[in-house]
């Protein structure tokens, strides 16, 4: 069953992620539970560095599957729950699919348990080169801020072949990681420059699959570089911003030489994420990283998915915001406001003196009210903007 706000405003004030509305939650049966105990604790690395833990339990079934490992997120969740090594715990299936710990049986301890000590150093690293851990202000997470084992690049390559980067198709995270065994990846750059003759030589492959690929790779070569910005695992840049970005340059090294205030000049730009995409851009291996992409053929290149909405200089609404409030009859939200976009207005997302245009469905609330008193503001139904626009 999934519960709803019912009322437009405040599903307005709620909002929505990139892929979901915040005012919409699934209301699912109480989760089944098992106890079983915690053997040990090993630790993953991500794309962007986080180091998570991971409890290996001894097998339970649970809800038809047999858990035996389950994600512990950060330090914080261990000191929370007050898990130890040896434990016996109450685990989960929150909403019948992700295992989880709900807690730690304590009365059931007999003092052989042991202390979870997180480590200081990248737990992952395989080298004779220690990397200590950070952790930012403000973040659950411990991070591996300088890689040397490869293992966080391997985490990047899986992410920028994956279908919300650069959609290579057929090119999953086993061909990577088995690629990446064999030592044919070792960095984004190396996806670009693969022998199709050696692959067509693997078990499991053969010449038609290894066209294929290169087939694949080779478009992915020509994705707009909104695709290739989110591709790159830079903390915090996700779709939404890479393609703000794309839009304000003709060329990603471009961003090379952007200050503070070039990204939070771009509304929803927030300054975390500017400095985050600054310090990629500073560090010069990645500049290297991009130079070597674009010499195999990668676009860096502003294409015309990137580019914003060119508006012609009568379009109805040319230079004027725009506000939608109350139920629409006729059009859906989104709808509403691409038909604005296109003719050359600016959604806003509140009333404020910027506002030029408020459109009013039925029961329109505050929104209505606030544009009333401030008086400049345009008011007009539905059937008013439709014929505007059309």
């Amino acid at each position: 069953m999934v519960v709803k706000v019912n009322s437009r405003e405040l599903q307005e004030k709620c909002g929505y992620t990139s892929h979901h509305p915040r005012w919409a939650v699934a209301y699912k049966f109480k989760a089944k539970q098992a106890t079983t105990k915690l053997l040990s604790v090993e630790y993953q690395v991500g794309k962007i560095g986080s180091i998570t833990p991971v409890a290996k339990l001894e097998p339970v079934s649970l809800a038809g599957v047999t858990i035996s490992s389950v994600s512990l997120h950060n330090e914080d969740f261990i000191l929370e729950k007050d898990l130890k090594l040896g434990d016996t715990v109450l685990v989960e299936r929150a909403g019948d699919v992700i295992p989880y710990i709900v807690k730690a049986m304590g009365d059931l301890r007999d003092g052989s348990e042991k202390t979870i000590s997180f480590p200081d150093q990248c737990p992952i690293n395989d080298t004779d080169q220690p990397v200590d851990l950070t952790r930012v202000e403000g973040e659950a997470a411990w991070r591996c801020p300088n890689c040397v084992c490869g293992a966080q690049d391997l985490q990047r390559m899986i992410f920028h072949v994956s279908k919300d980067a650069m959609d290579i198709e057929g090119f999953g995270r086993s061909i990577v990681e088995r690629f990446h065994k064999i030592g044919w990846l070792r960095t984004i750059a190396d996806i670009y420059r693969l022998d199709f003759d050696a692959i067509a030589e693997l078990e499991g492959f053969g010449e038609k699959s290894a066209k294929n690929m290169q087939s694949s790779i080779e478009r992915a070569k020509q994705n707009p570089i909104h695709r290739l910005l989110h591709s790159l695992s830079i903390h915090h840049l996700g779709k939404k911003v890479s393609k703000l970005l794309a839009a304000e340059i003709k060329h990603v090294l471009d961003l090379q030489n952007w200050v503070l205030e070039d990204y939070t000049n771009i509304n929803d730009v927030g300054p975390i994420v500017a400095e985050n995409v600054m310090a990629f851009f500073q560090k010069p291996s990645n500049v290297e990283l991009l130079e070597t992409m674009e010499s195999l053929g990668v676009n860096l290149h502003q294409k015309e998915e990137d580019k914003p909405r060119q508006v012609a200089a009568d379009a109805p609404l040319a230079g004027k915001t725009i506000l939608f409030t109350g139920s629409l009859q006729q059009l859906g939200r989104k709808e509403a406001k691409d038909r604005a976009e296109a003719a050359g207005a600016r959604n806003l997302s509140a009333v404020s003196s910027k506002l030029n245009i408020l459109v009013v469905g039925e029961k329109a609330g505050s929104k209505l009210k606030k544009a009333q008193e401030l008086g400049t503001v345009d008011i007009m139904t539905e059937a008013q903007f439709l014929e505007l626009v059309s």
